[in-house]
């Protein structure tokens, strides 16, 4: 049965630990205490913010940092549970530990852990250490199958052949037990099978003088490649290395030893010709087979294969094994002349021949010569002839895991029947409606009000240079009577529209009043005359400009140099961008502002519109009317919000009651027609699950709480902190980013989240164990309310292992740089920012879903919302698993978006402008001009003075280019700010929130906001790698070889078919019945193999002697010959034959024609 839990619930377990820090150590294996105490389990809380409770309860000796826990279940160990999940999320691992009161959670030390003191352990010790170490190695790797995966995973091979190659014979045999018995487990094998330096040891102890290091080698080497077919050209591979470092060719081991004729031990010499045998046998294609077999002849194997045939008493599993060898090589040299071979020993496809022509076929290095062994039939006895039966060929059943089914489903939703929400009258609706779409009326008129305040400041500002140039103009003429005049074109009416000059924004009354006065008093004065009381006026009006300022205006006006700035491209910023957007246009054709509010708080209603102009349509929230949807909304929602829309009423329907998102919405009349489409209008289709959100996002009756209860809890924190430690943290933590992010920048080393000076804020804030251990005590005694946020920030780094040496090593990476790049830069960040989050094809799909989620949630259709509250989306939880809206929303992103990223990696430039304060930014600018200006005079005083001419000329030179860098710079900036609140425009921002904005707090929102979003999708996804490392995990967890089907016989499939039926135990048992033929057994029974099993010390040896059985006994399992893949030489025979045969006329022009080449 599956534990199914609720959020918020507790449930209780029995927790022991083990005495494991030690792994070689003679320690018990059984958990203590042996009566367990019992714990509560906070069911959605993470298991490593309640290890370090737990270990204070059990008084266990692992340290927080290296403790793991792991499910001990019917007196066997099972699962090591994931720390950084929950009980819930791991409910699996879980099922049916209550059932019996023997079952636990033991916390024990991690694998990773131990596997590095056994490594250790093994590297720093020596003589009898060293010898009790590797004597208990083998029983380690026999009691904890875990440790066999994490041993090989974490170089502990490596260890093994580094103590080997310097160990005498007796501690090399306790590494071969060791080593064989990692080799029985598929995870074991695994890992032999990808480390070649282990294979490369295992035959360079072939040499070794003491025959049972090299008993042993053989037998895991044969093992090894009975195993898999391409384990044989691992070791093939192996065999090359080792004998090309010691200057011999390869296969000189093992030919030395069938070499040694006088003191050749039977056992041994059959184990190398089975090796021989199997690994020839394994090679798939006749270039390898024959590159093999030649290295094999050129080392006198045809005349080692002749002494043991003609030497009497020779072994008969020895004969068998050459005869095989021999039957081989004829057979790829297509000489086998009728003769009987032995069916089980070739293999069962042909090996590869590239060339198809015949009389070109690559043959053997024996086959050219006249001096290979007499035919068997000759020399052996009939009983030699005979073969061993065919052996069964049982293919392995490849199990595939059960995949884990999905929580839910994402198919079309079905259109389910509306019904009003619980407990709310028709009549309170209705009021409720008025009092909105009154309050939404009283804001429209605060904003157009404040919209009006902010179109005269900059009427004022957009027209102070043309206000300089009129005045200019007037001192040079000495009259008014040129403006006079032009004020007299000008339209009288508001409704007379000037042609190519549609929209004029801004309100004019201040200089058309001017204007009318100067008109009236022409009228009845006459034109007026040249004073100087004009003159004066001006001059008091327009101040005196010095020498600099004028010699800046004049660079000003005839700068050329292009936009290039600290090897910095700005030269696409064109004089369009010199235009800006929140300049006052007028609320249409001509149409000026509304007034700004009057002192008492009333707001003047707006002019009346002009008879000429038609009437704007009616806001419609975007185009969602009644009875329609935009294309997006349509189709994300899968058609089932159109019919719930389809009877006028622009809410959504729903089953139940959801969580809100109380975001801004982007509504049609705050966007500017210059805009035109917004992001809004381009977004892609988002597929929304809505009977998924419901269920994670309903609304509870437990989780609501009053105005006065919100209050209340927020007011309430857990402070454990003494008030001076929490002040100065919390005053660190305004300059790092959020402790949520912390955490994988600092694991990751990602020096654009947390700066140099973050880094040493971080060192100067290591929380204690004590302060950790104070925290979660209290975390676990209440909790239901929040951590202080100094706490929070302590526990969230205290889940960081090692933390101060991580911060140490990462602050010794990191640099600084000039004044010049600290402007150009974050202006190069935010001009490319935006132009990356126009074109972002992640930003626009998690912008589209979770817009499709708040129009579900909210059940009210929305053009879009404002990007602030990109902020608030991690802080939503859901009501089933409190996971955020953020964790689901990557979900939903991961599914119907595959091609997306994790933005955070593509949106760098807005992660770097959130680091820059463009208010000091534009002050640095206003100074550099200063101190530009102040050196001109500088140069001055200096020229008065005795002063080199080219020195003179060199400080000129200096200071032009720094003042064309300068201007270059505040162009830069200019037109970026304008293009920056362009952008903001275009994302649907109010034009008084725009002018407010600052390019700094809201690159930080979207730098956070993406931030979060990786952390969290790369939490989804290692969730998910982690569930499906766990299903093949499982595959092979404490599988030994044994149980593959490879390593089955025909006898031994009968054998266990006859234990089924007749439901004994086993078929060794003493029956007094056929005490006879088992007499009869043991005294056909070979003495090599009556050796072999005198000599078994434990069950697994015993496994390991019948595998070596089955491979020396049984060389295959091939009913047919194996066809290799054929050799790229058309013709390519063995050695033998070649050297047998000679060559033909024909080989021998070729052969000539080759030597002529050379």
């Amino acid at each position: 049965m599956i534990v199914k839990m609720e959020p918020d619930e507790l449930i209780t377990f029995r927790v022991q630990y083990l005495l494991d820090s030690d792994p070689l150590s003679a320690t018990t294996a059984f958990p203590i205490p042996v009566r367990a105490p019992t714990y509560a389990f906070a069911t959605t809380m993470p298991l490593a913010t309640q290890l370090g409770t737990i270990l204070r309860l059990l008084n266990a000796p692992q340290s927080i940092d290296d403790a793991a826990i792991q499910v001990y279940k019917d007196g066997d160990f099972g699962a090591y549970l994931d720390l950084e999940s929950s009980l819930a999320e791991q409910t699996e691992e879980i099922e049916g530990l209550q059932a019996s009161r023997k079952n636990s959670l033991v916390v024990r030390t991690q694998l990773s852990v131990r596997v590095h003191a056994i490594i250790e352990k093994l590297l720093s010790s020596e003589g009898s250490d060293l010898r009790r170490a590797l004597f208990s190695l083998k029983q380690v790797f026999q009691e904890d199958k875990d440790l066999v995966h994490a041993f090989v995973a974490l170089g502990g091979l490596n260890c093994l052949v580094r103590v080997g190659n310097c160990a005498d014979q007796n501690y090399q045999n306790y590494i071969l037990r060791a080593l064989g018995q990692v080799m029985l487990y598929v995870d074991g094998m695994n890992g032999v099978m990808k480390h070649q330096p282990t294979m490369e040891w295992l035959y360079s102890l072939i040499a070794s003088n003491y025959r049972s290091v090299v008993k042993t080698a053989l037998k895991l080497l044969l093992v090894f490649v009975e195993y898999a077919e391409s384990n044989c050209y691992v070791l093939v591979s192996a065999i090359h290395a080792v004998d090309a470092a010691q200057g011999t060719l390869p296969w000189a081991n093992i030919m030395r030893l069938l070499k040694d004729y006088d003191n050749a031990d039977a056992e041994l010499v059959i184990y190398a010709t089975s090796l021989i045998n199997k690994t020839l046998a394994g090679l798939t294609d006749q270039d390898s087979f024959y590159d093999e077999s030649d290295l094999l002849e050129q080392q006198g194997m045809e005349t080692v294969i002749q002494r043991y045939m003609s030497k009497p008493g020779t072994d008969l599993d020895l004969l068998d094994q050459l005869q095989l060898y021999e039957a081989v090589l004829k057979f790829e040299d297509g000489e086998s002349d009728g003769q009987r071979l032995p069916q089980n020993s070739l293999r069962k496809t042909q090996r590869h021949r590239p060339g198809s022509s015949t009389t070109e076929r690559r043959k053997s290095r024996r086959h050219s010569t006249d001096n290979s062994p007499s035919p068997l039939t000759k020399v052996l006895p009939t009983a030699v002839l005979r073969m061993t039966p065919t052996q069964a060929t049982l293919d392995e059943d490849d199990s595939s895991g059960s995949t884990n089914s999905t929580e839910f489903g994402s198919g079309i939703f079905q259109d389910k029947k509306p019904r009003d929400s619980a407990g709310v009258t028709p009549g309170l609706r209705r009021r409720r409606e008025r009092a909105e779409r009154h309050k939404s009326f009283l804001r429209e008129q605060e904003e157009a009000a404040a919209n009006g305040i902010f179109a005269a400041r900059e009427l004022r500002e957009s027209y102070d240079l043309e206000d300089k140039e009129m005045l200019m103009q007037l001192k040079r003429d000495h009259t008014v009577k040129d403006l006079t005049q032009k004020l007299c074109n000008l339209p009288t009416s508001p409704t007379q529209e000037v042609p190519g000059n549609r929209a004029i924004v801004g309100d004019m009354s201040g200089l058309i009043s001017k204007a009318k006065e100067g008109l009236a008093k022409s009228k009845s004065k006459g034109e007026i005359s040249r004073s100087s009381s004009v003159d004066q006026e001006l001059k008091k009006a327009e101040p005196k400009k010095s020498e600099n300022e004028l010699h800046w205006e004049e660079l000003v006006r005839n700068m050329t140099r292009p936009l290039n700035l600290c090897d910095l491209d700005f030269t696409d910023l064109h004089s369009d961008d010199e235009k800006d957007v929140l300049a006052p246009r007028g609320l249409g054709a001509g149409i000026p502002p509304p007034p700004p509010p009057q002192a008492g708080g009333m707001v003047m209603p707006p002019p009346m519109m002009p008879p000429s102009l038609a009437p704007p349509p009616m806001f419609s929230y975007g185009g969602y009317g009644p009875g329609s949807l935009t294309n997006s909304v349509n189709s994300s929602l899968n058609g089932s919000i159109n019919g719930e829309l389809a009877n006028g009423n622009n809410t959504i329907k729903k089953n139940k009651k959801t969580v809100k998102l109380f975001w801004k919405e982007v509504r049609e009349d705050m966007i500017p027609q210059v805009i035109g489409k917004t992001i809004w209008d381009e977004l892609p289709n988002a597929n929304v699950d809505t009977q998924k959100l419901e269920h994670l996002f309903e609304s509870r009756a437990k989780d609501l709480m009053t105005k006065k209860q919100q209050e209340l809890n927020k007011s309430k924190e857990i402070i454990v902190l003494d008030h001076k430690r929490s002040n100065a943290i919390n005053i660190a933590i305004t300059k790092l980013p959020p402790p949520r992010a912390i955490k994988a920048a600092i694991l990751k080393m990602d020096a654009t989240v947390v700066t140099r000076e973050g880094i040493d804020k971080l060192l100067n804030m290591l929380p204690t164990d004590e302060e950790r251990g104070k925290i979660q005590e209290a975390q676990l005694s209440n909790p239901e309310l929040p951590l202080g946020s100094a706490e929070q920030f302590l526990l969230t780094l205290a889940s960081i292992t090692e933390l101060g040496a991580r911060l140490k090593l990462w602050a010794f990476r990191l640099d600084f740089d000039n004044c010049e790049r600290e402007i150009a830069e974050p202006l190069m960040d935010l001009k490319q920012g935006i132009e990356i989050l126009r074109q972002n094809r992640t930003f626009r799909s998690i912008l589209s879903t979770l817009l499709s989620v708040g129009i579900f949630l909210n059940g009210a259709p929305v053009k879009g919302f404002q990007i602030e509250y990109l902020a608030k989306v991690p802080e939503v939880k859901d009501t089933v698993h409190k996971h955020s809206l953020l964790h689901h929303l990557c979900h939903m992103v991961m599914e119907s978006s595959s091609d997306t990223s994790d933005l955070y990696s593509e949106i760098g430039p807005i992660t770097r402008a959130s680091k820059a304060d463009f208010a000091d930014l534009a002050h640095n600018l206003t100074q550099l001009e200063s101190e530009c200006k102040a050196s001109w005079d500088r140069l001055k005083l200096i020229a008065k003075h005795d002063c080199a001419p080219p020195l003179k000329q060199k400080l000129v030179d200096f200071l032009a280019d720094c003042a064309e860098r300068i201007i270059s710079l505040q162009i830069v900036h200019r037109r970026v700010m304008n293009r920056y609140r362009k952008f903001l425009l275009w994302l649907g921002m109010p034009q008084h929130s725009v002018s407010e904005s600052r390019p700094n707090e809201f690159c930080r929102t979207l730098s956070e906001f993406a931030l979060e979003y990786r952390t969290t999708r790369e939490r989804v996804q290692q969730q998910l790698e982690k569930k499906a490392n766990h299903r093949e995990r499982n595959k092979t967890r404490g599988k030994l070889i044994i149980d593959m089907a490879k390593f089955k016989t025909k006898e031994d499939v009968a054998d266990s078919e006859l234990k089924q039926l007749l439901a004994t135990p086993s078929a060794d048992q003493a029956d007094g019945t056929l005490t006879w033929r088992r007499r009869r057994a043991e005294q056909l029974r070979s003495p090599i193999a009556r050796q072999s099993e005198e000599q078994f010390t434990d069950g697994d040896d015993e496994i390991l002697e019948s595998l070596v059985k089955t491979a020396t006994k049984a060389s295959g399992n091939r009913t047919t010959p194996r066809e290799r893949k054929r050799t790229r030489h058309a013709d390519r025979k063995s050695l033998r034959r070649t050297l047998k045969n000679g060559l033909t006329d024909e080989e021998k022009q070729h052969v000539s024609a080759l030597i002529q080449t050379y």
